[in-house]
């Protein structure tokens, strides 16, 4: 028999946690038993004593009470550690596979990249260069060694005067007339690629022209901007000097001081008389009204929830407290839900506010008599239902 009943998530309320624990009377009631199963599997039985039997008895209850309860909790605490630690674990998961999954894609575009052949004028003039540079090299060869084989055969006629052959004259007069082809052909090749090469060239040069014009360009831009930027904090240093003054109690008057009139002009009565004799312009009125517009979105745009922005680091930093998560609450619903039902088939009588009848009177008053609903049913193990104390 055990006392470990369904751990309560730190998310629920005190009640739920308060439910699935186990009352004082059941606590009694199985430290009872187990004084009872000590005392008979005990090799010497204590003999009795006459006085303060009752006492002795009251005190190895309660500290067998204070040693289940204690088991109780630290049972209790160990699950939950549990479904924090099942928590952390899918938390890694899901990261773990979320990183891999993004290298896969990652390397799936390197890949496709790698394998995906530059094209242009730049890269048929690179293929061209690699296929002459063979071609050329390749006659080169066969240049060096007709050149061997004639003045070996030069010698032979003239100094040894020996004639050779005529199938040997045949070949060599075959591997002549090939290069001599080899030669016109690169040649007629070079002549017909010269003038794209050069096309190509020229616009290489003139995107180097461009670039250089851009980076010049732009090196100016950021001179002037730094410039500009400078400007711009001496004089954000200069209103947040003029705001600490006002703050500090140098300028403490707030109230509203009009201009003194100019000469010829009677205030108010005076730029009545301009505002009626002003034309109106559409146009502009137009524009001073997108303008004011895109001031108060700008406006609106730059202030934040500061409540809204606390929130989102609290969450970026994972700085919530671990509770097993929604996994954890489930299991713990599902087993009060299972203890639920078994209570019911079994009888009512171990449930607390039940109807008092008979274990198995399901018709008397084992449904009727107040089994709580599925989430206020004792959360204990199917091997571990408490018997109520015997009547006296």
């Amino acid at each position: 028999m055990s006392l470990n009943a369904a751990p309560s998530s730190p998310g629920l309320s005190n009640s739920a946690a308060m439910v699935s624990r186990p009352t004082e009377r059941q606590f009694q009631s199985m430290a009872q038993r187990i004084g009872k199963a000590r005392s008979a599997t005990a090799v010497t039985p204590i003999a009795p004593q006459l006085t303060g039997t009752s006492d002795v008895g009251s005190v190895a209850s309660s500290r067998i009470v204070a040693d289940l309860k204690n088991q109780f909790d630290e049972v209790q605490n160990i699950r939950r550690d549990l479904g924090v630690m099942r928590q952390i674990y899918v938390d890694f998961t899901n990261s773990t596979k979320e990183s891999l999954a993004a290298l896969r894609t990652q390397t799936n575009a390197v890949r496709q990249v790698a394998n995906t052949k530059v094209g242009g004028a730049r890269a048929s003039i690179d293929s061209g260069k690699a296929r002459l540079d063979k071609r050329s090299q390749d006659v080169l060869t066969e240049i060096e060694d007709l050149q061997d084989t004639v003045e070996n055969l030069k010698d032979d006629v003239l100094k040894r005067h020996v004639t050779p052959k005529l199938d040997a004259m045949r070949r060599l007069r075959s591997k002549i007339d090939s290069t001599t082809k080899e030669l016109n052909d690169l040649k007629t090749h070079i002549t017909t690629i010269k003038p794209s090469w050069k096309k190509t060239w020229e616009q290489e040069l003139q995107n180097i022209v461009e670039e250089q014009q851009f980076l010049g360009h732009q090196e100016e831009l950021i001179e002037d901007l730094i410039e500009d930027h400078k400007a711009l904090v001496e004089v954000f240093g200069h209103v947040e000097k003029v705001i600490s003054i006002r703050g500090s109690g140098a300028m403490r008057s707030r109230s509203f001081r009009p201009l003194p009139p100019e000469d010829g002009n009677s205030g108010l009565s005076t730029l009545m008389m301009e505002i009626r004799g002003a034309e109106t312009d559409s146009d502009r009125r137009l524009k001073a009204i997108e303008q004011s517009q895109a001031a108060r979105k700008k406006e609106l745009d730059s202030r934040g929830d500061e409540f809204q922005e606390e929130l989102h680091g609290f969450v970026a930093a994972k700085k919530l407290k671990k509770t097993g998560g929604a996994e954890e609450v489930e299991r713990i619903r599902q087993r009060k839900d299972g203890m639920a039902f078994k209570a019911m088939f079994a009888g009512g009588s171990s449930i607390p506010g039940g109807g008092g009848g008979s274990p198995g009177a399901m018709g008397g008053g084992g449904f009727a008599g107040g089994l709580p609903g599925l989430a206020m049913a004792p959360a204990m193990d199917s091997d571990s239902d408490y018997e109520s104390p015997p009547e006296t």
